[in-house]
């Protein structure tokens, strides 16, 4: 793979890891919907799906396998078999572990798949480097993504009060708010005299 290909490749599997869960998995599901429509490319379709961690199991006996060909041997009279997609999370770490190699032969193969007719930009074939076409889905995934929350710095507070010299007292002596997702809470640490 060259240099510039694995370059292009690893900042496509950023961008899509970067986005939240239900984008990524609504993405990944989007291509794969995009491709089942064309119906001459089942068995192709099946594949990928493999290759994005889906199983197969068998309705008879609720086991499941990585691929047709375990099935048929543990079970060859099964008629009842079903494809099970990965969770979210599962889904999120198989991409997570694939090398580039692997992540360009199957992610951006089945981005490639999923847009049809340069939608896109040519993407990579034996004639393109497909270049234009992985910039353009970057830019795509990226528009996705939901804004970054921004983190403020903790800010000190002291609050000076005139107090009687034999009482007990707190004083606030620092305020901070700490970001989570949509949830903001606030801190205060109290000290005593």
């Amino acid at each position: 793979m060259k240099l510039k290909t694995k370059l292009h490749t690893d900042t496509v599997k950023d961008a899509l890891l970067s986005l939240s869960d239900m984008e990524f998995y609504n993405t990944i599901h989007h291509w794969l919907e995009r491709i089942s429509q064309n119906y001459c490319e089942a068995e192709l379709l099946d594949e990928i799906k493999f290759a994005l961690g889906y199983e197969l199991e068998s309705g008879e006996t609720l086991q499941s396998y990585r691929n047709w060909d375990e099935l048929i041997y543990a079970e060859p009279d099964c008629e009842d078999v079903y494809l099970i997609a990965p969770s979210p999370l599962k889904l999120r770490r198989h991409l997570d572990k694939m090398d580039s190699h692997s992540f360009y032969h199957n992610i951006i193969y089945l981005a490639a798949k999923a847009y049809r007719d340069g939608e896109m930009g040519y993407p990579p074939n034996a004639f393109c480097d497909g270049y234009e076409f992985m910039e353009n889905l970057v830019a795509n995934l990226r528009k996705n993504q939901l804004p970054q929350e921004i983190n403020y710095s903790p800010e000190s507070l002291p609050i000076i009060n005139q107090i009687q010299s034999n009482e007990r007292f707190f004083q606030v002596s620092e305020y901070w708010r700490s970001y989570n997702g949509d949830q903001v809470t606030d801190f205060v640490l109290l000290t005593s005299n």
